[in-house]
């Protein structure tokens, strides 16, 4: 028997982050992708809070004491409109992110972005597709709407999966392959 696990960083972002946001950049895009890879690039802040909390005190300073300090400090600094995955998360498990705009409190949203339904997939096309039904060609891209503001979901996500990727291979790096150059038996070009 066999049993496999996520009981670290690395099997979280090897197993949900990192497929979650290939799928989203390689394959059919679907309302599922969108907030699978929203799940995956958001709460790697919760697993590196939970799990590597010394190693990211270390690199950034002992104030990051939570994933969520971990996000609000460094990741929507660093990273451009990074909210918007926040709140993409947060939208979609609660339809309607509620707040009170003249009360700021911790935890209110990121964005102008407050509504799942705010969130699109928009078809580029042109011409008529088979049988005449929808476009052919073009690509589909994702796309949010904070009141007028529309983004491309794609760079943002992109923005938060590389700093997740290189901080997880700083701190889990990955053992080195070796290649022998010398082979016990000769080969067919010996």
């Amino acid at each position: 028997m066999s049993e496999q696990r996520l009981n670290n960083t690395r099997r979280f972002f090897d197993e949900i982050t990192e497929q979650s946001y290939r799928q989203f950049m390689d394959g059919e895009v679907t309302f599922l992708v969108i907030y699978a890879m929203a799940y995956g690039l958001y709460h790697m802040a919760d697993w590196m809070g939970h799990h590597d909390i010394s190693k990211v005190q270390a690199k950034f300073g002992n104030h990051i004491n939570s994933g969520g300090a971990l996000w609000h400090d460094i990741v929507e600094k660093k990273i451009p409109d990074a909210g918007f995955i926040r709140d993409l998360n947060n939208s979609a498990k609660h339809a309607k992110l509620s707040f009170d705009p003249t009360k700021p409190r911790k935890g209110d949203p990121s964005t102008g972005m407050h509504h799942a339904a705010n969130t699109f997939i928009s078809m580029t096309g042109w011409g008529v597709g088979g049988y005449g039904v929808g476009p052919f060609g073009g690509t589909q891209e994702v796309k949010m709407d904070e009141g007028g503001r529309v983004l491309l979901l794609e760079p943002i996500a992109t923005g938060v999966f590389k700093f997740w990727e290189g901080l997880v291979n700083e701190f889990y790096p990955k053992a080195a392959v070796m290649i022998s150059t010398h082979s016990a038996a000769p080969s067919a070009n010996s």
